[in-house]
């Protein structure tokens, strides 16, 4: 009864440590590293395997193999849940790296006439946009542009002390309150803006 439980047990950890050993596997070779350690560890679960599966059972063979797989399944979703987790965090060398090293999200639309009629205007007048790496809005004010105008304008101009290229001295300077603030002739228009939103600011600013 109890070595017989005690079979069970070591069968299905067995299946289980052989599984999440494999799942790590082929995470190195996805990541081409080398791990001596990592090898031998899955040897031994493939050895604890093999000797659990060759202890005396009152199973068929089917049933053990249900077991081993039972534990395997649940190895292979902590296995899964596990890389997943760590795929969403941030790496060593982002944890590492200096303030200044962060950029906003890149652009994913493309413009259109308008818009980069409208970024000429900007750029003639001498425009700018401050704001922030991680600011939702300033996102949307420059998928609004897109990515052309936003480029060819270079109207950006980082706020965020931690942000890539930041000039947070010269927004403090020019009074920046919040962001998106657009600059234009010294005035200082705040708030995300539609096509038509950019076009009257030009208008109105003198």
């Amino acid at each position: 009864g109890a070595a017989l439980c005690g079979a069970d047990l070591l069968l299905a950890l067995g299946g289980g440590m052989a599984a999440f050993e494999l799942a790590l596997l082929v995470r190195l070779l996805q990541l081409q590293a080398a791990c001596g350690l990592c090898l031998l560890s899955a040897g031994l679960s493939a050895a604890v395997l093999a000797l659990a599966w060759r202890l005396p059972s009152t199973r068929r063979t089917d049933e053990d193999a249900v077991l081993a797989g039972c534990g395997a399944a649940l190895a292979a979703a902590a296995a899964a849940a596990i890389f997943s987790a760590q795929g969403s965090l941030p790496t060593p060398e982002e944890e590492m790296a200096p303030f200044g090293e962060r950029s906003p999200a890149p652009i994913a639309s493309h413009s259109s006439r308008r818009a980069l009629e409208l970024s000429e205007r900007l750029a003639a007048r001498g425009a700018k946009m401050y704001g922030a790496w991680w600011c939702s809005h300033c996102a949307g004010q420059k998928e609004t542009l897109g990515a052309e105008a936003m480029g060819e304008g270079g109207f950006y101009v980082e706020c965020s002390p931690d942000g890539a290229g930041a000039e947070n001295e010269r927004c403090v300077a020019a009074g920046v309150k919040g962001y998106p603030t657009w600059e234009v002739g010294g005035q200082l228009f705040p708030g995300e803006k539609d096509l038509s939103g950019l076009e009257e600011m030009l208008s109105s600013a003198k």
